[in-house]
């Protein structure tokens, strides 16, 4: 049985916003403070995770650890209030057989069964199982990020949010993609990227039918049904729907190219095209044809070669009728009817 972390900081961090706090700056200090707490809870508990596989503990059984044991100035105090609990199990899940010595701690857990989140933003409408947890996200909102990251200045609202942002510093990427060597400083970009290979686009518009590999890819396209575009160019008054997207385009105005290619210098606009280019240095090519095996460094090299396997030519000579697989064919066609008008 796993060590089950009971929800006494809920009761803890409840009382303490029941407190009116007159003082703007008193206010934002103790939610950092509660931030704080709550990053520190978590990563506690991913600590007596480990150390309970550590010990080889037994399913189903419930223990409680000496304080002599693993001793650590960080889980002592919770170690202590552990020894003075009932090691009896009295409230057990039915549905994967955890057991529990505090009905509230039952309670919360079920709630990952049922996917109840009583606890909801205010701002956004977002649930969560866990009050802490709302006053965490609640950061998002507030703009507390007390874990800052020294090299950058970034700041984040979780410690976990700020370890991985770290990895873009230091270059680690422990996530693998078996197939390709690929490998990704998030466990989300190694599943986004493994579509590539597998062709999986699970993420349907359900206006249009259109499918997508990555979840966030959806929730733009989606926009562009709603009309909505929050985020607008100051300079010629486009709208993206993503702030990211906006931001790209900046570089169009200002020439900027912050992306280097740190083998010959080159510099682009964009991070993905500097990551075709770079596949030009190492020889990668990441998208394969699943019916001839031609292999290509670029996917829209693969689109217009699987049109050789469909037959498909969709760009089509309007003077004449003559139809192509890519549009560069088609634009090198053109030229002729331009030459027979001089």
């Amino acid at each position: 049985m796993e060590f089950i972390k009971e929800e006494g900081e809920d009761v803890r961090i409840e009382e303490t916003f029941r407190i009116k706090h007159e003082d703007e700056d008193t206010e934002e200090q103790t939610v950092l403070m509660l931030l704080k707490e709550e990053n520190e809870v978590l990563n506690e508990m991913e600590e007596k995770t480990q150390y309970e596989q550590d010990l080889h503990f037994i399913p189903g059984e419930k223990y409680f650890i000496c304080s002599q044991a693993q001793k650590s100035p960080k889980k002592d105090s919770s170690r202590n209030r552990a020894q003075n609990t009932d090691t009896r199990s009295h409230f057990t899940c039915q549905q994967c057989g955890k057991g529990f010595s505090r009905k509230e701690s039952f309670k919360v857990h079920m709630r990952s069964h049922t996917g109840e989140k009583p606890y909801t933003c205010q701002q956004c409408g977002k649930g969560f199982s866990r009050k802490v947890s709302l006053l965490v996200h609640m950061g998002v909102h507030t703009g507390a990020s007390p874990f800052t990251c020294h090299q950058c200045g970034n700041s984040f609202t979780q410690r976990g949010s700020l370890k991985m942002h770290m990895r873009i510093h230091t270059g680690e990427n422990p996530f693998t993609c078996q197939q390709c060597g690929k490998s990704f400083f998030r466990k989300g970009g190694l599943k986004s990227h493994m579509g590539v290979h597998t062709g999986e686009k699970p993420y349907t518009c359900k206006l249009c039918g259109k499918s997508f590999t990555h979840k966030n890819t959806l929730n733009s396209h989606i926009k562009l049904h709603t009309g909505e575009s929050s985020f607008i160019c100051n300079l010629c008054e486009k709208s993206f729907s993503r702030k990211e997207s906006l931001k790209k385009h900046m570089h169009i105005h200002t020439g900027e190219k912050p992306f280097v290619c740190y083998q010959c210098g080159r510099s682009f606009t964009q991070k993905p095209t500097l990551s075709t280019h770079v596949r030009g240095h190492t020889g990668e090519k990441p998208y394969t044809c699943n019916l001839c095996g031609k292999s290509f460094s670029q996917k829209g090299n693969l689109t217009i070669h699987m049109r050789i396997h469909t037959g498909e030519k969709p760009f089509v000579c309007v003077q004449c009728g003559k139809s192509y697989r890519s549009k560069v064919n088609l634009n090198s066609h053109m030229k002729n009817h331009s030459r027979k008008l001089f």
